[in-house]
């Protein structure tokens, strides 16, 4: 697997250990408890599909209502229902619901609606375990909760019952065995380190990158200092995510920003007199995320001022990337841009002034938002798009002042999930994942694609310096347990 792999449903034997491809474009697969049929989600069209165990009679049983989209499917234990869990997140408040419909598509039924909830599993018919984050301040805690229903009907009997009240833990990935009896999870641990690497052969090849922030926290890189000697960066190292700047080759940072709400993507002016970024409070409910604010602080020090409000709030659970977020030029006088979802397949971008606020409007962009990655050219005049797609490795260069976007192709690399400029304006880093991790590449604007290095982890952040010394990366690094209880409690 690697660049134009794409999702899709294999069977693999256990006797000579062979592969046969069943269907491409297809993911979440779950296989029925008498090994007889398969559902999955269809990666175009996002409808929960079923077909025979060898490929065939593959039909779609149902489609989403618009704006949701499924996240998870699996049999009921005794095969007369297929599961699923469907998301919605608007204007900031996360809706998911735990349904289920007949194998021809009929009688659907809720079972559960529970924002929190992030994993299940059957343990055995009619019992049902799942695993959801507490409430706030607890909402980095994930525990189990039993939940009864008819495996006729699938309707649920009472109430949901706590099972575990653990701190510090985060149920994950749960599975019983067939009996009921034994019960197989993981403790999910991910976090994010900033890593550097200096760039080498005017930037045509990077060195491996080291590790620069030394904690088990959340730290995603944004920008530099001017002179390219520090990184900025926003991290929960403290609680919050506030925001620190730590020197190429130290151990220490700097804390630049303190406070009860949540700060992000810290990026200084081409001026060199503020530094702006986004701000939210801290939610009482975890699904429920709050509207959030444009904000600057003098980069000599003082307190934080407001600039703008900002619409919407990433994607939940999210802590980097996503919209709305901004990039501000690295020099000249042009403005900042801010990028708003306009709608569930639409994007906005707004120019801004870190003094004066918001200006006009410069120009919208269709597309999953999802599924959209951006960076303004360091002089401010245009915005590349990145598209996270198995098909392509499209970019479109958008004219900030006006005129017709540029559309470009980095083939055979695609799923880019980061995009940033080159130092001077003439091409662009990204990051281009697949299952075995994310390869950074350059790409000047009509040329090859080239590949700088390989990475085992998923890289979301690209950040150069801006005297084209140095990369700093952002990858998100899973550092999660197995573990195993037997003779799982059935009361």
């Amino acid at each position: 697997m690697g660049p134009q792999e794409k999702q899709g449903i294999w069977v693999i034997s256990i006797i000579g250990v062979s592969l046969h491809k069943l269907r491409d474009d297809a993911h979440l697969a779950s296989i029925s408890p008498d090994a007889s049929q398969i559902a999955y989600v269809d990666a175009n069209t996002k409808d929960l599909w079923a077909m025979n165990a060898d490929g065939s009679q593959a039909r779609s049983i149902y489609k989403p209502e618009d704006g949701y989209q499924l996240v998870y499917t699996a049999w009921f234990p005794d095969g007369r229902r297929i599961s699923y869990l469907k998301f919605r997140q608007d204007d900031g408040k996360a809706d998911l619901s735990l349904e289920s419909r007949k194998p021809d598509g009929s009688d659907p039924v809720v079972l559960l609606s529970n924002p929190n909830v992030r994993g299940m599993s059957w343990a055995g018919p009619g019992r049902l375990v799942i695993a959801a984050n507490e409430e706030a301040p607890r909402a980095k805690d994930r525990n189990l909760w039993e939940v009864f229903y008819d495996p006729d009907s699938g309707r649920r009997k009472g109430e949901p019952r706590r099972l575990t009240d653990w701190a510090s833990f985060r149920f994950s990935d749960l599975a019983f065995t067939n009996d009921g009896k034994s019960f197989l999870f993981q403790n999910l641990h991910i976090q994010s380190d900033v890593y550097v690497g200096e760039l080498k052969d005017a930037g045509n090849a990077l060195n491996p990158p080291q590790r620069l922030t030394l904690d088990e926290k959340f730290d995603w890189p944004s920008s530099w200092s001017a002179d390219g000697k520090s990184v900025l960066f926003y991290s929960d190292v403290g609680g919050n995510f506030d925001i620190y700047r730590q020197a190429v080759g130290e151990r220490n940072f700097d804390t630049l920003t303190s406070g009860p709400d949540d700060k992000w993507a810290p990026q200084p002016t081409a001026d060199g007199k503020w530094i702006v970024y986004t701000s939210w409070p801290k939610p009482a409910n975890p699904s429920e995320l709050p509207a959030g604010k444009l904000m600057r602080v003098p980069l000599s020090g003082g307190p934080a001022e407001f600039v703008a409000d900002i619409k919407g709030h990433t994607f939940v659970g999210q802590t980097e990337g996503g919209f709305p977020s901004f990039r501000c030029p690295v020099h000249g006088s042009a403005d900042c841009v801010l990028a708003e979802q306009l709608d569930r397949d639409q994007i906005v971008f707004t120019a801004f002034d870190p003094q004066q606020g918001r200006k006009s409007e410069i120009t919208k962009f269709s597309g999953n938002p999802q599924f959209v990655t951006w960076a303004l050219s360091p002089d401010g005049s245009q915005i590349a798009v990145g598209i996270f797609s198995y098909k392509g490795g499209d970019i479109e260069i958008l004219p900030v002042k006006g005129g017709a976007p540029r559309k470009y192709s980095v083939m055979p690399f695609n799923e880019l999930s980061a995009v940033a400029w080159t130092p001077d304006g003439k091409g662009l880093f990204l990051s281009s994942a697949s299952s075995r991790g994310s390869s950074i590449i350059r790409y000047e604007l009509d040329r090859q694609p080239k590949l700088l290095w390989k990475s085992v982890f998923d890289i979301y952040e690209i950040t150069p310096s801006p005297d084209g010394r140095y990369l700093a990366l952002g990858p998100q690094i899973d550092d999660s347990n197995a573990w195993l209880i037997s003779n799982f409690p059935t009361k």
